[in-house]
């Protein structure tokens, strides 16, 4: 089958990848443009547009889909299948629409439950025990389409954003290939979402890392984990931004001590009090300063317990 695929992360490259192993025709692949990274704010395509490039593949990085040419182009290849991995923008249904057979959405999150823009990110922010890999058909409603194929995993209670997105993401190219085998055989069984069990993840901001020490430990190593990469969980100290990397729930606990108080000092990490138990900082980065352990930012900053984080 002629596939354009719709792609921008890092989710999306196993997706493509099992597409390019198969034996279906990848004629397109659509990323979001350029954008400035970095310090010195250089333009720099997508992940997926310098994998493309590399497999020697054609890409398009539209500024914006609905434009007549960009719907024109996509309608001229006459595609079987539109496959969207991670891709970031909403596709306009004058191109979703277009291929012979259908459109599908490969989603990070077990149907109807997290539909939106961060659904990895809220699974494990939410405290899930379980998350998944939907596929989907792409409707005028957001992640609303009827399901062609799920599989459900468990999360581990300390793995983060990034391992979680790795390991969907080849879940998830497994799963499509599955489906469009099932769909060429004439096999498949579509199912209809159920309404009243939809939720919604909404698109992350930088703010949302910030965190809050009067709430409970197990809320804020979600946090940590959910917000690893982008947007970072981070607090300040001595009016600075302190980029939390990693951290667990300890032992200790004092009632006695405020919300975000250093209660103790350890070879591994360093332990503040929260509304509800004591959370160990395990990984930290200072601004302008390298990554560290937490009792290595404890020893350079000279820390002493009973000081407060902001």
């Amino acid at each position: 089958m002629k596939i354009i695929f719709f792609g921008s992360s890092d989710f999306s490259i196993p997706v493509l990848e099992s597409l390019l192993s198969s034996k279906h025709s990848v004629i397109l692949v659509i990323t979001t443009p350029d954008q400035k990274k970095g310090r010195g704010q250089v333009l720099a395509p997508s992940v997926v547009k310098a994998f493309a490039r590399q497999r020697y593949l054609t890409v398009e990085a539209p500024r914006k889909l609905s434009l007549p040419d960009v719907v024109q182009d996509i309608k001229k290849l006459n595609p079987d299948l539109i496959v969207i991995a991670s891709y970031g923008k909403i596709v306009p249904s004058a191109i979703f629409m277009t291929p012979r057979i259908a459109a599908l959405n490969v989603h990070p999150s077990l149907l109807p439950r997290h539909r939106g823009a961060s659904p990895i990110q809220q699974a494990i922010l939410e405290g899930d025990k379980k998350t998944g890999v939907s596929v989907a058909e792409v409707t005028s409603e957001l992640d609303a389409g009827d399901l062609l194929g799920q599989v459900e995993i468990e999360i581990d209670k300390n793995e983060n954003a990034l391992e979680l997105s790795k390991r969907l993401a080849e879940m998830g190219a497994k799963l499509l290939l599955q489906t469009l085998g099932q769909l060429e055989a004439g096999k498949i069984n579509k199912i209809k979402q159920d309404v009243s069990k939809a939720t919604y993840a909404k698109k992350l901001n930088k703010n949302d890392g910030q965190i809050d020490w009067a709430t409970p430990a197990s809320y804020i190593h979600n946090q940590v984990r959910a917000y690893y990469l982008w947007p970072m969980a981070f607090t300040f100290f001595r009016g600075k931004r302190l980029q939390i990397l990693k951290t667990c729930c300890a032992e200790t606990h004092s009632d006695a001590c405020k919300p975000g108080t250093i209660t103790d000092i350890k070879k591994e990490s360093l332990d503040i009090q929260t509304q509800a138990g004591t959370i160990a900082l395990i990984r930290v980065q200072l601004e302008g300063r390298r990554e560290t352990s937490g009792f290595e930012f404890a020893i350079g900053q000279r820390i002493k317990k009973g000081e407060r984080f902001e």
